[in-house]
């Protein structure tokens, strides 16, 4: 009588368990479909946002032709034509989101030297490292496959973040690592004020901004997208981003599958000698 209370009981919570996996499962359904049309709506938005604004930007350009203008209206022309063109970016960031959420992969090739890639973008940000009185190395180096553009687009992204933080005079640092296996790390670290551990989670959120009040004056027309483009680049290479701070540095990047394995070195015993045959007695 015992025996069979116990396996009535367990029958019943084993139902009642799977009832609750049912549950859950349904809603982690409903989640991934809510999910994927809020990215569906996304790029379609920005797929029709594209077209007006390239009818709108090229109109402005023929205008600011016109020699007939008043200088004043030549300038506010310039002005809208900034201000579309940045619109414009920023519609083409929400369309690859969009696109790379949806399962769009990274396209690799060979790429011999990460850190010859990375001093390519550090060389592209040669001006504004100057103008804000900044210096920058590269340390490490892989090799792997990869996608050159992508990652050159997330390095910069990195670079552009950090170049508003830190104070003049410091050295941002661009990391290469490589692991055993065919997992490598980028990062880009600088000095500067400590970014709060409850704020860490969400850097990588579209249109988040973690800016201490200190760093607001020096590119804070930003709209956030930068490092959730990070994001998107370290998941289409099968990897995550991750970022640290405390007082020493703040240290932000993303790890990738695709780079050299690299074996641990065995050292081999020496064989000993053959011993030598013994001299026959004379």
């Amino acid at each position: 009588m015992t025996v069979l209370s116990s396996l009535r009981s367990a029958g019943g919570l084993l139902r009642a368990l799977r009832r609750r996996v049912d549950q859950l499962n349904a809603m982690l359904e409903r989640q991934r479909r809510s999910y994927a049309q809020m990215e569906a709506f996304s790029a379609n938005v920005a797929h029709e946002l594209r077209s007006p604004l390239a009818s709108l930007i090229t109109g402005t350009e023929l205008a600011m032709r016109d020699r007939e203008l008043p200088p004043q209206a030549v300038d506010r022309l310039g002005a809208n034509l900034e201000e579309l063109r940045r619109m414009d970016g920023i519609v083409g960031d929400m369309l690859f989101l969009a696109r790379a959420y949806g399962g769009q992969r990274a396209r690799r090739e060979r790429v011999d030297s990460l850190a010859a890639l990375a001093r390519e973008v550090v060389e592209f940000h040669d001006a504004a490292l100057e103008d804000a009185g900044l210096s920058c190395r590269v340390e490490g180096e892989a090799a792997g496959d990869f996608d050159a553009a992508l990652l050159k687009r997330a390095l910069s992204n990195l670079i552009g973040n950090a170049t508003r933080y830190a104070p003049p005079g410091s050295t941002l640092r661009v990391g290469i690592e490589r692991s055993r296996s065919a997992l490598v790390r980028l990062w880009v670290a600088n000095q500067g004020p400590v970014i709060p551990a409850d704020r860490l989670p969400r850097l990588f959120d579209r249109f988040y901004r973690a800016e201490p009040t200190p760093c607001r004056a020096r590119g804070a027309d930003h709209l956030g997208l930068g490092l959730s483009i990070v994001d998107a680049i370290a998941r289409m290479h099968g990897g995550a981003p991750f970022a640290r701070s405390d007082a020493a540095q703040t240290r932000i990047g993303f790890t990738l599958t695709g780079g050299d394995t690299t074996r641990a070195y065995t050292a081999r015993r020496s064989q000993p000698a053959p011993a030598s045959a013994p001299t026959p007695p004379t």
